[in-house]
């Protein structure tokens, strides 16, 4: 039987990213006063931002995609989280799975290739900085760039 709390049922939520895009432009309404965008990421329909305090998922729905669903995961309040490298033959693809606070499970699945081992690395060093309260490893950000000047690379 399911669990749910508040009207949400408690589970897996796994997103297949394949490469670089843009991000849609009503996400810059979502972020938060000085949240910076790290990178985003394409999948099928869905588009996964990645920032300096957070991961959202902008899930398109329906046949149309006018149905659009945002879910944001803080690093806050992540417990625990791994990396998995692929290994040969049919296990292509990487992933980072992160469990949170309130017993769901998010998986990132990265397709091998498109820079998959930059953008798993990444987000882990994301997932540390944001749950550890360390600073960011060098290069995750421009030095010296306000956050307006380095969020607007990332919008279409």
């Amino acid at each position: 039987m399911a669990e749910y709390v508040n009207g949400h049922e408690l589970g897996t939520y796994t997103v297949k990213v394949m490469g670089e895009c843009l991000a849609p432009r009503i996400v810059n309404r979502l972020l938060f006063p000085n949240e910076k965008i790290a990178f985003v990421l394409q999948g099928l329909r869905d588009v996964t931002v990645y920032t300096d305090q957070r991961i959202l998922i902008v899930n398109y729905r329906g046949v149309s995609n006018r149905s659009v669903e945002y879910t944001s995961y803080a690093y806050r309040d992540v417990i625990s989280y791994s990396i998995t490298t692929p290994g040969l033959g049919f296990d292509v693809d990487g992933e980072i799975v992160l469990r949170f606070i309130n017993r769901e499970v998010l998986i990132i699945s990265v397709d091998k290739g498109n820079n998959m081992d930059r953008y798993l690395f990444l987000t882990y060093d994301l997932v540390s900085a944001g749950k550890m309260n360390v600073p960011l490893q060098k290069g995750v950000f421009t030095d010296g760039e306000d956050v307006r000047t380095n969020n607007e690379k990332f919008f279409d």
